[in-house]
């Protein structure tokens, strides 16, 4: 999780009724978090654009999303996204809020945020 340590860095967690959404395919709403290194300065919610996996890569690099935070996702847009400089952090699950904060303290790692049969974050 180093990464995050970037003088600035915009993540987006794909959220479903206050929790990470279970597949960023189809995710219809994200929250943006910037941090200037560990520090939240802006948050906000809005609603994903685009239906196909490459309209939603070009929606992550207008809204300048550096990180995706996110349960699950196909692998043909998993790669797209990382061919795209975007880095994912995958098999996550749980409140949103929790999440965000955990990132923050480094430890989206713990047990609890894993989804169900995950083994890896990434």
């Amino acid at each position: 999780m180093s990464k995050r340590l970037r003088s600035k860095n915009r993540i987006a967690i794909p959220v479903f009724m206050d929790r990470v959404s279970p597949v960023l395919d189809t995710c219809t709403k994200i929250i943006l978090v910037e941090f200037d290194q560990n520090h939240e300065i802006c948050r906000t919610t809005i609603g994903v654009t685009g239906t196909t996996p490459f309209e939603r890569v070009s929606f992550f690099k207008m809204v300048g999303v550096q990180t995706i935070i996110c349960s699950a996702l196909s692998d043909s847009f998993h790669r797209m996204l990382r061919d795209a400089k975007i880095d994912v952090v995958c098999g996550v699950a749980g409140d949103a809020e929790e999440i965000i904060k955990a990132y923050i303290s480094d430890s989206l790692h713990q047990k609890k945020f894993q989804m169900p049969g995950s083994t890896s974050s990434d």
